[in-house]
């Protein structure tokens, strides 16, 4: 291997594509670059300043601690610490156990997190698009928008408890399979069986994976990957035939189409002109006929001979598409339940797991989808056709919508009001706050939800919301002004033209408008959305590692910025107010 580590990781990238073992990823965590990066990478999220079972956090390290978990690495004496469990509130009422790493730990699961990512993010399916780079929600809902068109029914899966469920045995047979180092594998094993503090009172874990940890998402990838792997089998063997079978009474128009044609034909040749009588009333005959022909099915959605079945998935959401009846829909959910509960030790809920015809909305992600009921006819230009021809372009195809539950639920939940009788509330926890600071917390709830929703067909939909919001803000900027809404809608509209703007000044007093953002000002994607191929990089993938951040320069300068010293250890100091940088002795 070469000496470079991130050339290290190149050479295992490419080790993986061609299905051989990797082997020495132990040895190669003694290298310091990587605990740069990672350190480089963890820095900037607020949540390393959390603590987990002991006082340490991100603030306060340096490059001497670094130097002392490789250390330990080398005599074999590091060892994960609990971590400490706390509980989130989920949309639906419940609460979901989250872990709480200490900083260390973290910081050891990203270097971990490196190398065993370049191992299996060449050799992934493409129909995974969950905790991967390159790939996100948007990404699976575009390859179901994008690819399921033909497809009458969806399984929709759901596992039980599956982070919290997780085989530590599986999990360790199923990553030997690519790692050939009994080290490494027996760091992952001391990550997932580290313990819990609840209430500070220690727990074994015999199972599942913590979510909150830095590794945790990759290592539930490659659980699921066993089942990316057997769908994609079952896939091979249920796809049958080339095209569906066009119907009789599509065929039957397509004749008389023809043959009326021919007779045009063919009259045209004996006459010698093409006005002779009834020739008018052949070729209104023949425009009613492809009339007729797109209010017609083409194919047979029944047809026997023609079956496809399709996949996606992120994280432990998945979704199958079956083109066949309702029967191949169940033997492949009762074929998908039985490899989970045999192969990976899993349990789908019956009662979630649904068989639902197309024609129904299927949740995924926080959008439904669903088989376009309406038609749309409009002139399609095709290579060998000088004139574009009418097509049914929305045939079978998927339609994406938002839930009108979720931007309700949005509305209320922001505080904005309600949608059902549009009555409108102010924001009274905002009051406090700066004029500009309340714009922006407007703007950027904003901007979440049409981002997230921008690849909706019902997009418009959002429009009730964003003028809700809109009145919303008026009301709280009213109260924050002791003042009503209508004068403040107009002292603030009179900077741009119908748009609601808050002015302030630079040094040189310059104007400067902060809008309030609006629908038709934010981008709407067009067209699909597409992931990036799995395939081995075709440049190195050392320049993804390429280059110094300036953070990382400034951590390798060891040079105090408050007093420009070199002597003594040096440490990088985090903090979250301003008053806490009071108790430091040394930063930069």
């Amino acid at each position: 291997m070469a000496n470079n580590p991130f050339r290290q990781l190149d050479v295992i990238r490419n080790v993986s594509l061609h299905g051989l073992k990797v082997t020495d990823c132990y040895r190669l965590m003694y290298n310091k670059e990587l605990w740069i990066k990672a350190y480089a990478k963890l820095y900037p999220n607020a949540g390393n300043l959390t603590k987990g079972t002991t006082e340490e956090t991100i603030d306060g390290c340096s490059l001497q601690k670094i130097d002392e978990i490789i250390e330990q690495l080398k005599a074999g004496t590091f060892r994960f610490s609990p971590v400490r469990r706390v509980y989130i509130p989920k949309s639906n009422g419940k609460k979901r156990p989250l872990g709480v790493p200490n900083f260390r730990d973290k910081l050891v699961q990203e270097v971990m997190r490196m190398i065993v990512d370049n191992i299996y993010e060449p050799v992934f399916s493409s129909n995974s698009h969950g905790f991967r780079e390159g790939r996100s929600c948007h990404t699976a809902l575009s390859q179901i928008k994008n690819t399921w068109k033909g497809l009458t029914w969806c399984i929709k899966g759901d596992i039980k408890g599956f982070f919290d469920n997780i085989n530590h045995q599986i999990l360790i047979k199923l990553i030997s399979k690519k790692i050939k180092d009994r080290r490494f594998l027996l760091l992952i094993h001391n990550a997932l069986t580290c313990g819990v503090m609840e209430n500070w009172q220690f727990n074994k874990t015999y199972s599942g994976t913590p979510q909150g940890g830095i590794i945790s998402p990759l290592l539930a990838n490659i659980y699921l990957h066993e089942l990316d792997l057997f769908v994609e089998e079952q896939i091979k063997k249920f796809d049958k035939g080339k095209v569906r079978v066009r119907r009789k009474e599509t065929r039957a128009i397509r004749s008389k189409i023809d043959s009326t044609k021919r007779k045009i034909n063919r009259l045209d040749d004996k006459y010698g002109h093409k006005h002779w009588e009834g020739r008018s009333e052949l070729i209104e005959l023949i425009r009613d006929l492809k009339k007729k022909g797109l209010t017609v099915p083409s194919t047979d959605p029944m047809d026997e001979n023609y079956r496809r079945m399709k996949y996606v998935r992120y994280a432990d959401d998945f979704v199958i598409g079956i083109a066949g009846n309702k029967e191949h829909a169940r033997k492949i959910k009762e074929l998908a339940g039985k490899f989970l509960e045999n192969e990976l030790a899993l349990e789908l809920s019956e009662e979630k797991t649904l068989v639902t015809h197309l024609e129904n909305p299927v949740p995924f992600l926080g959008y439904e989808f669903r088989t376009w009921q309406e038609v749309k006819v409009k002139r399609v230009k095709y290579k060998n056709y000088g004139q574009p021809l009418k097509k049914r372009t929305l045939s079978d195809a998927i339609k994406l919508e938002i839930p009108s539950s979720k931007i309700k639920d949005f509305a209320l939940k922001n505080n904005y009001g309600n949608l059902d009788d549009f009555k409108i509330t102010h924001r009274t926890k905002l009051i406090n706050n700066f004029e500009l600071e309340i714009l922006m917390t407007y703007n950027a709830e904003l901007r979440g939800i049409a981002n997230y929703y921008k690849l909706a067909n019902n997009y418009h939909h959002l429009d009730r919301l964003f003028y809700l919001a809109e009145s919303s803000f008026i009301k709280t900027m009213a109260n924050k002004r002791r003042s009503t809404s209508a004068k403040v809608a107009n002292s603030m509209r009179k900077h741009k033209q119908g748009v609601l703007c808050l002015v302030r000044y630079d040094k040189k007093g310059n104007e400067i408008l902060h809008q309030f953002v609006r629908m038709k000002d934010m981008p709407k994607t067009k067209g699909a959305i597409k992931a990036d191929s799995t395939q081995s990089d075709i440049i190195s993938n050392v320049y993804k590692y390429s280059g110094r951040t300036e953070f990382e320069k400034r951590l390798l300068a060891n040079q105090c910025e408050a007093c420009g010293t070199t002597e003594g250890q040096m440490e990088v100091h985090h903090i979250r107010k301003l008053k806490d940088l009071k108790k430091k002795i040394s930063s930069f």
